[in-house]
């Protein structure tokens, strides 16, 4: 089943948080804790790492899209055996 990549609680507080880059591409393989999406405010670098393991399937936040916590980013979909 398909997993969602969720934006967790980060302690940013109030800020505004935009997507920077994503380190992998669509298709691409991960490792569960991997580091997937790359997420900037106006003084703060923070990094989503991946909740499973398997292969990026969808991007929902592309670059410079506003995000909020809670927020799906993107969905992995597990690959067999992991």
């Amino acid at each position: 089943m398909t997993a969602p990549i969720r934006l967790p609680e980060i302690g940013a507080g109030q800020a505004t948080l935009s997507v920077s880059c994503w380190l992998v591409d669509t298709g691409e393989l991960v490792d569960l804790g991997d580091r997937v999406v790359e997420l900037v405010t106006a003084s703060s670098t923070f990094d989503v790492p991946a909740p499973v393991a398997g292969r990026l399937s969808r991007i929902d936040k592309p670059l410079d899209a506003d995000v909020a916590v809670g927020d799906i980013l993107g969905w992995i979909e597990p690959e067999p055996g992991t």
